[in-house]
Order: C-alpha cells, then sequence, then structure tokens
C-alpha cells in the first residue's frame, strides 16, 4: 500500500470520527481565505524562507486539513511573526462560529543568527507551564489548541482555534503527525 493509500485511509477514518463527534454537522460551515497576498507579505516570505523556513505552502494542503478536520476551510493564507512562517486555513459557521488551523515553522531572526531548531523549540515551550507531552516527532507538547513539535529537523507549532466543544486536541495532533509525514517523505520543504 503506498503513501497516499495510507493517508486516504488515514482521513476517512479521521473524518468518520469527526463525524460521530457531530461536527461535520455544522451545516453552515463554510472557508474564509481572510487576505490575498500583497507584495510586502511575498517579501517577508521570501526572507523568512532565506533564513531557513520552508515554503509554508508546502506544509499541508487545503484539501489535507478538509480530510483532517471534517470541515470547508477556505483556501490558506499566509501568516508570520519575527522568527516563524507558516499558513493558516479558516471556517466560518451559524452563530459567528470559527476556526482557524496554522502551521508555523520557526527560522532564525536574521541573517547573523544560526537557528537551531531544538533550543526554539525549548524556549517556546518553556513558556506553556503545564503541557501536556504528546507522542509526536522527537518531542511534542500540547496545551490550549497548541502543538508545539521537534522532528525532522524542524520546529514547528500547530495552532487550533475552534469553538467550545470541538475535538481541537485531536485537530491539532492529526495536522501536526500530516506535516511530520510531509517532511519525511520531502513534500514539505
Amino acid at each position: 500500500m503506498g503513501f497516499g493509500e495510507r493517508f486516504r485511509e488515514a482521513a476517512e477514518a479521521a473524518r468518520a470520527n469527526i463525524v460521530d463527534q457531530g461536527v461535520a454537522h455544522e451545516r453552515s460551515a463554510h472557508g474564509v481565505h481572510e487576505l490575498d497576498l500583497q507584495p510586502q507579505d511575498l517579501q517577508v516570505a521570501r526572507r523568512a524562507m532565506a533564513l531557513g523556513a520552508p515554503d509554508p505552502f508546502s506544509l499541508i494542503t487545503h484539501d489535507e486539513v478538509v480530510a483532517l478536520t471534517g470541515l470547508p476551510v477556505g483556501g490558506p493564507s499566509l501568516t508570520y511573526a519575527d522568527d516563524d512562517l507558516g499558513v493558516r486555513f479558516d471556517a466560518a459557521g451559524a452563530g459567528n462560529r470559527r476556526w482557524s488551523f496554522g502551521i508555523h515553522v520557526g527560522h532564525a531572526a536574521d541573517e547573523s543568527t544560526r537557528f537551531d531548531p531544538r533550543s526554539w523549540y525549548e524556549w517556546m515551550v518553556a513558556l506553556m507551564a503545564g503541557a501536556e507531552q504528546v507522542p509526536l516527532g522527537d518531542r511534542a507538547v500540547y496545551q490550549d489548541g497548541l502543538l508545539y513539535i521537534l522532528g525532522q529537523g524542524r520546529a514547528f507549532y500547530v495552532l487550533v482555534d475552534a469553538p467550545d466543544g470541538s475535538p481541537t486536541r485531536e485537530w491539532a495532533l492529526r495536522l501536526g503527525r500530516r506535516v511530520l509525514e510531509r517532511f519525511a517523505a520531502g513534500l514539505a520543504g
């Protein structure tokens, strides 16, 4: 059985679990694409990639996010900070309900700083008192919709923002696992 077939089976199992939990029955949910890329965004992304970040749009695909969450998210949006670059997918539903799924990968803050994924990971998780250790990658911790992962030579985080009652932890783990698989297969980078 090939990699694609294994992913398809895992996605179908994930979708079945989500349907069982009732989240997929959010009939009014629809994808949201926040903003189109602006020249400044592209400049920031190019700089971040020069500093060691992978192409953010290679981290996970729209179809993978839909399959792993069961929600009709919109297209990818670029997201970044001084030392991470990522991609985010959003959905909205009735009653002002919103879901957001982001993947952010750490990189050097400037040209003179050597980036060490382990140090970045340790620095970030030090801020998460009481976080739960989870079995992903080399090391990973989860707390309140935020999953930090060290693995495949990268340090990254998954950020899930969802309404109360959503399987936020499970979504974060599924998305993080898929990003690790994409790095291992050479699909992200």
